[in-house]
């Protein structure tokens, strides 16, 4: 039982990164298309959909497993970190963030809602882009699903997030634009907090129906009952 569903209000806030703090996919659809482009090939059809709810390291797998058998993981990954490095970096890449992002987290962090980060991207592309927001410093707890050993489609990394919050998943609010994922932080026993995105705007009716709210952008946060009307 979580801790809208005991009536009690919400202790914790973890946020998924790409997707549903930051509007990402526009990176992503870049360094995809840079990336193969380089060797002479479309972007395959449904690419970012496979790979949304994977790891960094495991996208790589999946990616040279599926489509460039000749290539290394290693290098992959190599490249795809230059890649996204220099964009995540950026001294705009504040313009990144959703609507309503930065001031819902700020206003978390200053009622002393504990914050923290479960995401499959990895700590050289989400620090300088939180920082970027100037956010970072608010968040106590980052988890990985590399460090958690399980893609996000598990309820682990969840786990792990709410394990270095030192509060119980049950009192978590897990906030999430991938259907897959969403379902893994409910499984880990978070109430369920599904976030719009254009990526995921296909199976969108999908994620209403699953999720325990279902928000547009994080403006219509304001007032929520989950944190006690924040």
């Amino acid at each position: 039982m979580n801790c809208m569903n005991g009536r009690g209000t919400c202790t914790a806030a973890v946020f998924d990164l790409d997707g549903t703090l930051i509007d990402s996919m526009q990176i992503w659809r870049e360094v995809d298309e840079e990336f193969f482009a380089r060797r002479g090939m479309p972007v395959p059809a449904s690419y970012q959909e496979e790979i949304a709810h994977l790891g960094f390291t495991e996208s790589a797998r999946y990616t040279v497993r599926r489509y460039l058998p000749r290539e290394s993981v290693p290098a992959v990954l190599e490249e795809w970190r230059a890649q996204v490095a220099e964009k995540y970096a950026a001294a705009d890449a504040g313009k990144y963030f959703k609507t309503g992002a930065l001031g819902y987290v700020r206003a978390l962090h200053a009622a002393g809602v504990k914050l923290g980060v479960a995401t499959a991207s990895a700590p050289e592309l989400f620090l300088p882009v939180l920082g970027a927001g100037g956010i970072a410093e608010l968040f106590s707890a980052f988890a990985t699903v590399d460090e958690a050993g399980a893609h996000k489609g598990c309820p682990d990394v969840f786990l792990l997030t709410a394990e270095k919050l030192g509060v119980p998943p049950s009192e978590c609010v897990a906030f999430e634009d991938n259907l897959t994922a969403l379902r893994a932080a409910k499984s880990a026993g978070m109430f369920a907090v599904g976030v719009f995105d254009e990526a995921s705007r296909a199976l969108e009716p999908q994620i209403r129906r699953e999720a325990d709210l279902y928000i547009l952008n994080f403006s219509e946060m304001k007032g929520s009952r989950l944190f006690g009307g924040i």
